[in-house]
Parts: structure tokens; sequence; C-alpha cells
């Protein structure tokens, strides 16, 4: 028997009961909507602890600090963790100790800084370590730097009065809210520019040991870019400034002449970073590190058990989902039952004329795959519907058109917006072949016992 006619046998028997194939096509509907749209809110709340994670900071990174006295952060750990398998970048960061220093800028020294915060970056890694940068390009050559983005704002004005001679950004970015009583932090601000360009801007640190604050040592710094803030990577992209850890030993050397080379012979570093390929990586970069003696901390101590606990959530809800389904598995086998005891005289006639078993099974095989595939394709799709209903219900979005709803609708499910229910293509595709393959198993036994009818007993059946 050739494919197509038993593709037009199988579409004849389940058009000739439209009630009860209907019925138990909607059996597997209800089952296919409950195991994706249970499974769709497990895979929205996991991204949703993403977001956060990523929020609190970057989930491929690990820092690193010293363990004993034989795990010394300096450039030999650096190249030893740089070694590790799907290890991206390593990074050392230093930071300007045992030093005091003034910051000026502009003619005749007329900008002035009391503070900021100074960091040393490995310069071989700087790039990779991924900061943004708002304007200009990365240092290239000694004593060039980059600035944080509110770098400027921590430098006063000499020429105007004591008290009206820096701009405090954060008053700006606080304001009062009179309903709560409380200042609230405001995620946009308007705020005003500073005094100078911070960009290309040439600077003159004036540096001294805090043993002899008299004398003082000068070093001219040129920034050639403006960093984006990024607390994750470190404070000195906010109010700060980032150096090569190269020039930073050069400026401890300026002010500290007298310490011996061999007590410098190559950089230390406060901490390292090192940076992942992928976050599935981080433990095992992270249980490498533990073994050569260093502390250690990144993101992983938080994501695993939130990750196990969406995992749980998933199966726990992908199960209750399943219980639906086998109830529609039920319902097939039912239907198949009863549809070879009404034709058990064709089935007699089939064998009488010499069509294969084989064939006969994959004639029931194939009508309740087709349940199967029918009820699979309506519940992904119907499924793909409450998911767009939860998500505008939940985030209270108002519509003032048509045009706007329909503007807006394919952002509802974008795990960007961190939506509660979410239905990627692989779910609906699954969905649509585990519901052919649950057809298929609940057609199994009733196309066996098809097979196994006598031939001769089945034309004398009325």
């Amino acid at each position: 028997m050739k494919i197509i006619d038993m593709i037009k046998i199988c579409l004849q028997n389940l058009l000739r009961r439209k009630s009860r194939t209907i019925l138990t096509v909607l059996g597997v509907v209800v089952g296919c909507c409950a195991i994706v749209t249970m499974l769709s809110i497990g895979i929205g709340v996991q991204n949703s602890q993403q977001i956060m994670l990523e929020g609190m900071g970057d989930l491929t990174l690990i820092q690193v600090y010293a363990g004993g006295s034989n795990a010394k952060l300096n450039d030999e750990a650096l190249n030893k963790f740089q070694k590790i398998a799907n290890v991206d970048v390593a990074l050392g960061k230093a930071s300007l100790d045992n030093i005091g220093y003034t910051i000026y800028a502009g003619e005749q020294n007329r900008y002035q800084a009391n503070w900021a915060q100074i960091v040393g970056i490995s310069e071989d890694a700087m790039e990779k370590f991924g900061f943004e940068l708002l304007e200009g390009t990365y240092p290239k050559s000694k004593f060039e730097v980059l600035a944080g983005q509110f770098t400027a704002y921590n430098f006063m004005d000499s020429q105007r009065p004591d008290g009206n001679n820096m701009i405090d950004r954060w008053s700006y970015m606080y304001q009062y809210n009179p309903d709560t009583g409380q200042d609230e932090y405001n995620e946009d601000p308007e705020l005003p520019d500073p005094y100078f360009n911070m960009l290309g801007q040439k600077l003159t640190m004036e540096l001294y040991s805090y043993e002899d604050y008299d004398k003082k040592i000068t070093q001219e710094v040129t920034v050639t870019g403006i960093v984006k803030q990024d607390y994750n990577k470190d404070y000195a992209t906010s109010e700060g400034f980032i150096f090569f850890t190269s020039d930073l030993d050069a400026l401890e050397k300026l002010v500290y002449p007298t310490k011996t080379q061999n007590n410098k012979n190559e950089s230390t570093y406060n901490e390292i970073y090192v940076k992942a390929m992928d976050i599935s990586q981080v433990a095992d970069i992270e249980s490498e590190i533990k073994k050569m003696g260093y502390s250690t901390y990144s993101m992983e101590s938080i994501r695993k058990p939130l990750e196990e606990e969406a995992r749980q959530q998933q199966m726990m809800l992908g199960g209750l989902g399943a219980v639906s389904l086998f109830v529609a598995a039920l319902g097939i086998t039912n239907t198949m039952i009863m549809s070879i005891s009404e034709r058990t005289r064709e089935i007699g006639v089939m064998k009488a004329l010499g069509c294969y078993l084989g064939n006969i099974r994959a004639i029931f095989l194939m009508e309740a795959g087709f349940i199967g595939l029918i009820g699979g394709i309506i519940g992904a799709g119907i499924s793909f519907l409450i998911a767009l209903i939860i998500n505008i219900v939940s985030s209270q979005m108002q519509f003032e058109s048509i045009q706007q709803f329909f503007e807006v609708l394919p952002t509802v499910m974008d795990p960007a917006n961190s939506p509660v229910s979410i239905v990627p293509l692989w779910l609906a595709g699954f969905a649509i072949l585990f519901s052919i393959i649950i057809g298929l198993g609940s057609g199994f036994y009733p196309a066996n016992k098809a097979v196994h009818i006598s031939a001769l007993e089945a034309i004398k059946r009325e």
C-alpha cells in the first residue's frame, strides 16, 4: 500500500467520527497548553533571575585574592591564570597606596581635585576587560589614562567663591518626593555640564608621601578616553582614573625612590580579575584557581542555587502540565480502541485482500499521530496567546489605540523586558513533537490489537 493511500484512509477515518476526533484532539490541546504554559512561566522566572544577577555584576568574572604566603598576586600568578582552559583574559588591578595627591587641570591649574579613585590595570588586558568607552580611545602610551564618567564633577573651580565652586551632581541624582517624604534616586538626571571637558585634557598630578607632606613631586598625565560608569568593574569608572599598572609603579618610584629594585622587580596587584569565555565555565575555572591556594569570589555562588531553584520549579510546573497530557493520552487510546471495534470487518477485508500487517499497523499509528500533531500545533498556538495575555496583564500596559497595541506586541515576550511568561521556539517545537510521540505511544496498543484480529473472524462480524 502506498503512503499516500495510507494517509487518505487515515484522514477519512478521522473525519468519519468528527465529534469524537474533535474531543480527542481537544484533550491533547489542553494537555499541550498546560505543559507549555507551565514551562513558559518557569522560563520567565529563570530569565528574571538572570537579569537580576547580570545587574549585580558580570557573571563571567572571578575576583581572585591572595591566599597564603605562596599565593601572591603578581605577574607570575597572572600568567598562570591566563593559561587555565577557557579563560578569556586575566587582569591585574592595583591601587595607589601610601601616596597623597592633588590633581590640577586647565590653564594655571584653575581646576583642582583633592580626591579621585585611582586604579591600575595590566596593559595587555585593558581592552579585553570590556570597559565601555563613551568618548575617546584606550590609552596606548605611558601616562595616558581613562577617566570615569563623572570624574570631571570632582574638580572645583578656584576662581569661584567657596561654597559655589563645585557642581554637586548628587543633588540632581536624588530628588525629594513629597508623597513619601524621602529622597528618591533619579535614574535619568539632567546634569549640567562640568566646568571643563575631560577628554584630551592634560592633568598635573601633585604627589607626596604621608611621611613628608612638604616634598611634592609632579607628573603630567593625558586623558584619552571617558569610560561609562560600571561599579561591577570598578568604582573608578564613576569618579576616578584608570592607569596602566606600570604607570602606577612609576608614580610610586617617584615618591619613594629609595625602594630597591628587588622589592619591586615585578608588578603586584591588590586583586586579579579572571574573565571566563562563557558563564558555564566559571565554576571549573574557579575550582582550578582555588587549587592553587587563592581565595575567589564570583556570582556563581549566587547564580548556582538560583539556577537549581528555577530548574526545580520548571520540573514541578512541567510535571503538572504532563498530568493533563497523560489524561489526553488515555483519551487517544480510548478513541483508537473504539475505532478498531467499529472497523473490525474493514480490517478483515484488508487482510483478505493481502494487505501487509505493517500497513494496517501504520494506518492506526498514523491516525493517533495525526491527533497528536493537530492537538500539539493548536495547543502551542494557544499557549503563545496565553503567554502574551499573561505578560500584558502583569505589566499593566495601557494602550491608547489598536495601532499602539500592535506596535508594543512584539516586545511583550522580549527576554530583555523580563516578562512573566516566555515561549521560545524550541519549547513550541518540543511541545508539538512531544504531542506526536504521545499520540504514537497511545496508539501503539490499539494498532497492535488491530493486526492480531483474525481475518476470518473479522469478515464474519456484522
